[in-house]
């Protein structure tokens, strides 16, 4: 096909956009020799790149060409969504590497011959490694394994097997193994009596660091214990996981590096490491060193701890230092793994700042809670049941740690007790697992923990993390991801969307109570129409009780018995009450198109609609939403399911004030999540907007309104309707396509909601 051709399809088809020619020209030119048909299956993926990189759309036209060598046109959609997924997980970078080998990370996969990515298998891993540990330890991929006892790191991909399911059995198996390096305390390893001398800590490093570093090679050294503790780790294994290491024995010759024989520290090491996994047949290196390694090695197969291993470290080392040449560290074996203790210390430092502000956050709630308590509260006194030799001295306050580690099983079994003015206090399973946890890293509760709780307790301390736009302080939670859909390319942008849940800054104002005057006799005849919405009456008809006669079913009955039949003996009719199972939660748009008369009105709609559902008694949440890009969507809280109507929430209604951009998908699908936990007959989704959605980056126009639709066809898959109240003139042209003919309404004059609202809401309801 024609370069010019190509030149100007590819121009018309980015319009508006007007890219350097010459950058155009360069794309296209592999494409020159092309037949047309395929120059066409080309051009048409080009709406789909373009909107989301420029760049990567002309690196995609320099591309295709060769993987056409390779694929069908017809497989080309699914390779470009493929590009993208890596665009968007991993840059770039990423999705250049991937177009420029089609057969190995586009066609093995699709054929099942190629090893398996840990982007594909992170759902069922993640679970697997939780249950096995019940804690929140996390995965992620790395060019080499290791764990820094918080993380998990892994490799990007395994190929060693043919198979998926044997390439997914030694991401468990890896996973496995430094679980268990976690849990028997391989890289916490603490000093015993025995050889609490060995070593000097250098600051805040590791006990274990400073036992290294008191070696001449302290390399040599790390790899010896890391070997003795593998050794160890498998047995332990073996006992726990049976299973799972029969399976592993199966596919040991490909685990595991076949013995070799030589001289020197690595092929040592490589001997120590067989007669370790008991193989010794291949073992020739220095026989008299391996008889006399022998003698240790055997005694350590019965080691229960890691201390076990320190001492074996202590034995073996003096044998292997004098070997030459100098020493090379050993390739550690993949489920293996390597040890990085900066990274443990890094982690461990920051998970125990964690826990000591956790626990210093939910001690000093409990004692600002304590019942009778006013002002500052009581000293705690402050003791400990069980004290060992490595706790420091006790101090002035004292909390009760009642029960101790069971040594067998290696697993707390403490209770947590609080005494306040000589009486006891309750803390709590949260408290109680915190301060578990604390033990369990540091062998004893530190007692500044709980005198800083009731400091901060004395000072009325409540739990602020972030600054508002006036200056004040607001509460946050975590951020949650959402997908976000892209109809261009039919698929997900996955984990595309992050939103924020905030408490919406306070006003101080008097809007609610001019509201309630202003609208005090229509207030009064939505109480008493909603008190006729409590409960809904009905007559069921041919039931065998009831109040009165059912003339049709008596006339019925009696033609089947002149008829020879038998009569029916359902013959009353019945009023039936029945108790509204309704919950509802409304999105009201917060965007700064709200600014003025609009955002009053809005506000006096939710005001007389708290007021008539407060008389009805349904299960309703209020909740606002903004949107600044796609990584600061915001989810304001106004009023939450179960929350009661109170001042608390009308200060809050009275505070809804215009922030930013209308990013209606996030907030959609957020809203559905908190319906999906309410048990109700009837879940409503009700959206008051006054535009389309839209937001400052490209999230607008038909993109928008397309991922807005996808995200209420999820809502209505969950068995929730929504609906949406626009006071927008121009809505006709967009809201029948997303929300469908009747499930939105459109009010002409904004002055009219505050009593429309109420009026719809019957509707809806009955």
């Amino acid at each position: 096909m024609d370069a010019d051709l190509l030149k100007e399809t590819f121009l018309s088809l980015v319009a508006p956009d007007l890219p350097n020619d010459w950058d155009v020209e360069e794309a296209v030119e592999n494409m020159a020799g092309l037949d047309e048909h395929r120059c066409h299956s080309i051009m048409n993926q080009v709406p789909v790149i373009w909107p989301v990189s420029h760049s990567l759309c002309f690196d995609y036209l320099k591309a295709a060409a060769g993987a056409l060598a390779c694929i069908e046109p017809a497989a080309l959609p699914i390779w470009v969504n493929r590009t993208l997924d890596q665009y968007e997980k991993n840059g770039l970078r990423s999705a250049r590497r991937f177009m420029a080998d089609v057969e190995k990370n586009f066609l093995c996969p699709l054929r099942g011959e190629s090893g398996l990515r840990f982007a594909e298998a992170a759902g069922r891993l993640l679970p697997y490694l939780r249950g096995l540990s019940g804690r929140k330890l996390e995965l992620a991929a790395a060019p080499a394994v290791y764990t820094d006892t918080v993380t998990i790191f892994v490799p990007p991909e395994i190929t060693l097997f043919q198979e998926e399911a044997d390439n997914f059995f030694l991401y468990k198996l890896i996973i496995t193994y430094q679980w268990a390096f976690i849990v028997q305390s391989t890289l916490t390893v603490s000093p015993s009596p025995e050889n609490g001398k060995c070593g000097e800590r250098a600051g805040d490093e590791l006990w274990l660091q400073g036992f290294l570093r008191s070696f001449s090679c302290p390399e040599l050294a790390q790899d010896l214990y890391h070997l003795l503790e593998t050794a160890r780790i498998t047995r332990y294994l073996e006992e726990e996981l049976p299973g799972l290491m029969r399976h592993k024995r199966e596919l040991a010759a490909l685990l595991e590096p076949v013995p070799r024989s030589g001289a020197g520290k690595p092929s040592i090491l490589a001997a120590l490491r067989d007669l370790l996994l008991q193989r010794e047949e291949g073992i020739t290196s220095s026989p008299d060193l391996m008889q006399s390694c022998r003698s240790i090695v055997s005694g350590c197969r019965s080691a229960r701890s890691a201390h076990d291993s320190i001492r074996a470290t202590m034995a073996l080392y003096p044998l292997v230092q004098d070997v030459e040449p100098e020493y090379i560290p050993l390739e550690p074996l993949l489920y293996q793994g390597g040890l990085r203790l900066d990274a443990v210390r890094v982690a461990r430092q920051a998970l125990l700042a964690e826990l000591e502000e956790r626990f210093v956050d939910v001690l000093a709630t409990r004692l600002l809670n304590l019942p009778g308590q006013s002002g500052r509260p009581a000293e705690p006194m402050f003791r400990r049941e069980e004290q060992d030799a490595s706790s420091p001295p006790e101090s002035g306050i004292a909390l009760i740690v009642a029960g101790g580690r069971d040594q067998a099983t290696e697993t707390a079994a403490r209770t947590l007790l609080l005494t306040v003015n000589n009486k006891e206090i309750e803390v709590g399973e949260e408290l109680n697992n915190l301060a578990s946890d604390i033990i369990s890293e540091l062998g004893y509760l530190p007692a500044q923990y709980v005198t800083s709780a009731a400091g901060r307790a004395g000072r009325g301390y409540a739990p602020l993390r972030g600054t508002d736009e006036a200056g004040g302080m607001e509460e946050l939670t975590a951020p949650v991801t959402y997908d976000e859909w892209d109809y261009r390319r039919a698929d997900f942008r996955k984990n595309w969307v992050s939103l924020q849940e905030k408490d919406l800054p306070l006003l101080h104002s008097s809007f609610v109570q001019e509201t309630l005057s202003r609208y005090h006799g229509q207030i009064v005849r939505l109480h008493r129409q909603f008190e006729m919405l409590r409960q809904a009456e009905r007559f069921v008809r041919r039931q065998k009780e009831g109040e009165d006669i059912d003339l049709d079913a008596v006339v019925e009955s009696l033609a089947d018995s002149r008829a020879g039949l038998a009569g029916s003996d359902r013959l009353f009719v019945r009023l039936q009450r029945d108790r509204r199972d309704i919950a509802v939660l409304f999105l009201i748009d917060m965007s700064n198109s709200t600014q003025g008369w609009v955002g009053l009105t809005i506000k006096e709609s939710l005001v007389l609609l708290c007021e008539a559902l407060a008389v009805v008694g349904d299960r309703y949440g209020i909740y606002g939403f903004s949107g600044m890009r796609r990584l600061r969507s915001e989810f304001f809280h106004i009023k939450g399911l179960g929350e009661p109507y109170d001042d608390a929430v009308r200060q809050r209604i009275g505070s809804i004030a215009p922030r930013e951009y209308t990013r209606m998908g996030p907030a959609l699908r957020h809203a559905t999540a908190l319906l999906r936990r309410v048990e109700a007959r009837t879940r409503l989704l009700i959206t008051l907007s006054d535009g389309k959605p839209e937001d400052y980056d490209d999230y607008k126009g038909e993109y928008a309104i397309e991922d807005t639709r996808h995200a209420l066809l999820e809502a209505r898959a969950a068995s929730i309707h929504p609906f949406c109240i626009t006071i927008d003139r121009q809505a006709h042209d967009y809201m029948d396509h997303m929300y469908g003919a009747k499930n939105y309404i459109m009010i002409d004059d904004v002055r009219k909601l505050p009593r429309r609202m109420p009026e719809l809401y019957r509707a809806l309801t009955r």
